[in-house]
């Protein structure tokens, strides 16, 4: 399966014909347009990512009500409130990365509200010149207010494989295996 950035993502019928599994029999036609506005929402993300984020970083905030996000991500959690600082604290780091995605799928749950789920690739060099890369899986809530969607919620988790008690940061594992301890 191949990896998609802002210039390779088209729409989201495109999207449901490159899942690497059937897409959700959920998806309502009639919220097809807010399913379109969340999948253009990602690739203004990778796009901020990939293009901006080197010259700066804080251009990244804009995709998350800040004040209001909640976040299980690849450093712990953080809660309500704390995400301004954690976004100051670790998002620079990335300021040399590729974002790219695989088996992304986007979901309208109304008109102001949506997910999206997907295998997520970051790579590149930290700010301090180590090279890096991840693979994760990653679901992102997000909620529609005066006509811009924003991240209320992330969740990022690596599959881990539970006899060795590792986390797989190619997100390679296979389940069947990864599970017995």
């Amino acid at each position: 399966m191949a990896y998609y950035d802002e210039n390779t993502l088209a729409t989201v019928q495109d999207l449901w014909k490159n899942l690497s599994y059937p897409k959700s029999v959920g998806h309502k036609p009639e919220l097809l347009k807010e399913e379109e506005e969340i999948l253009e929402f990602y690739k203004g993300w990778a796009s901020c990512l990939n293009q901006e984020f080197s010259e700066d970083s804080e251009s990244g905030k804009k995709f998350y009500k800040v004040n209001d996000v909640v976040t299980f991500d690849l450093f712990g959690f953080t809660g309500r409130g704390a995400f301004k600082e954690h976004f100051e604290e670790t998002f620079p780091y990335f300021a040399n990365a590729k974002v790219d995605f695989k088996d992304l799928e986007v979901f309208a749950t109304s008109k102001t509200s949506g997910w999206a789920s997907m295998v997520q690739r970051l790579r590149g060099k930290s700010k301090d010149g180590k090279p890096f890369e991840m693979i994760y899986r990653i679901t992102g809530i997000l909620t529609k207010e005066d006509g811009r969607w924003q991240w209320v919620h992330e969740h990022v988790s690596f599959p881990v494989n539970m006899a060795t008690k590792e986390a797989d940061f190619t997100s390679s594992i296979d389940p069947k295996k990864a599970f017995h301890f």
